[in-house]
């Protein structure tokens, strides 16, 4: 598109935001910080449809309480039509075409899924080097990459943003645990709304609306948009293939041979470095995760498989008849620590397995302990300890509560509102 037909696609963008303000929407439990000292590029992440607008959204409302107006702000969404074909050179374009709209103004500026512009990060390095404020989204991980904090000289704040949390998720329906509210008549309606959390999703459309099939809408909007486009996917049928696969064999072993030799077995053209690749590229787009093994000896780490997690339990509901309640609660323990920051989560397997392993804890998910299974549960979980030190360890359950020695045993819907 020419420049001129750019800037005034910019304007109605920017004047239409102006004129419809900002949507109701709920608060996220996510923290943005103020840098006084410096100045940051905040770049919001996650899986699509997961809030991420809506993210930006809350920032905007932040700084309304703060004396600040709408038209402060030049908020674009790369994937209106309008200016999707816009390029990297132009986007210089938008500060031009705020400024002919508002002349005295300079605004806070939000760019919503970004990722659509090849080469945005060195328009996004200039402003920045301007002194302003800049809040960008996207879908891939990939914003965070080597090259893309060189090309914003390090400036980058990350900011995950993950299908809702079981305490977001209470607060849509309408329950805000307080103090002692274990014990002030909350406790029932708490274990009834994880009941519905843990059958339904985490992502804010399917809460709202309850209706789980917007799954497969997301599920087809990832494949085609965030996948297929974005990584010039060739066999598209083999990565629907592996995405599906992967939403059936969730918090478990993934082994790249088994499914190529499935994928071949069931008339597929594919290969183990195919499969490796498509692997990194839905691990890029948020839609799955791969847990490494931990050992002592790296040696021994690497002859372990990969665990691999979606990024929603939604999405094993949704395509799966026979569900295993057991692995659907680890899936959500995986999500709830991958939110909270931990930037390294691993498994423990030698004989007995431990499920994760973070910088502070051994943690063991478990729907039930049985007098059958509670030597395979707490054997891996005493090893974890022992081999790897100063952690503590945890049993999550769906809803037992004791203690095992020095080990806590407690239910998921309260583990996951701690903090």
């Amino acid at each position: 598109m020419l420049d001129v037909e750019i800037k005034k696609a910019v304007k109605e963008a920017i004047a239409g935001f102006h004129s419809r303000g900002l949507p109701k929407a709920f608060e996220r439990d996510v923290e943005v910080p103020e840098f006084k000292e410096v100045n940051k590029v905040f770049v919001i992440l996650g899986p699509r449809r997961a809030g991420k607008t809506y993210m930006l959204y809350q920032i905007m409302q932040e700084h309304l309480k703060k004396g600040l107006d709408l038209v402060d702000f030049l908020y674009l969404n790369f994937e209106d039509e309008r200016i999707s074909e816009m390029k990297a050179s132009q986007l210089g374009l938008a500060l031009e075409a705020y400024g002919e709209l508002y002349p005295d103004k300079r605004p806070l500026l939000f760019f919503d899924e970004i990722q659509n512009v090849a080469g945005w990060e060195k328009f996004v390095r200039r402003v920045n080097d301007e002194a302003y404020r800049v809040y960008v989204t996207g879908s891939n991980s990939r914003l965070l990459s080597k090259e893309i904090a060189t090309a914003v000289r390090g400036r980058d704040y990350p900011i995950q943003v993950m299908p809702l949390s079981f305490k977001e998720f209470l607060g849509i329906r309408g329950i805000r645990p307080g103090r002692n509210w274990e014990f002030n008549g909350t406790k029932a309606a708490v274990k009834k709304a994880f009941d519905e959390f843990m059958h339904l999703s985490g992502f804010p459309e399917i809460v709202l609306e309850k209706k789980l099939e917007f799954i497969d809408q997301y599920f087809k909007t990832t494949l085609f948009q965030d996948i297929v486009e974005r990584f010039k996917v060739e066999n598209i049928e083999l990565m629907r293939l592996l995405m599906k696969n992967l939403t059936r064999q969730y918090a478990s072993e993934y082994s790249m041979n088994k499914f190529n030799n499935f994928a071949k077995s069931s008339g597929y053209k594919s290969s183990t470095s195919v499969i490796q690749k498509y692997s990194k590229c839905l691990e890029d787009a948020y839609f799955c995760f791969f847990v490494n093994a931990k050992q002592k000896s790296f040696k021994k780490e690497s002859a372990y498989l990969k665990k691999a997690y979606v990024c929603d339990h939604g999405f094993i509901n949704y395509y799966n008849t026979e569900k295993d309640p057991g692995r659907i609660l680890e899936n959500i323990v995986f999500t709830e620590l991958f939110r909270r920051g931990n930037t390294e989560i691993n498994y423990y397997k030698n004989g007995f397995e431990c499920d994760f392993l973070t910088k502070d804890a051994c943690i063991q998910v478990c729907h039930t302990l049985t007098e059958e299974n509670k030597k395979r549960e707490t054997r891996g979980l005493e090893e974890a300890i022992q081999r790897f030190g100063g952690r503590k360890g945890i049993i999550i359950t769906y809803d037992q509560e004791t203690r095992i020695g020095k080990t806590r045993v407690t239910p998921a819907w309260k583990w996951l509102l701690e903090r």
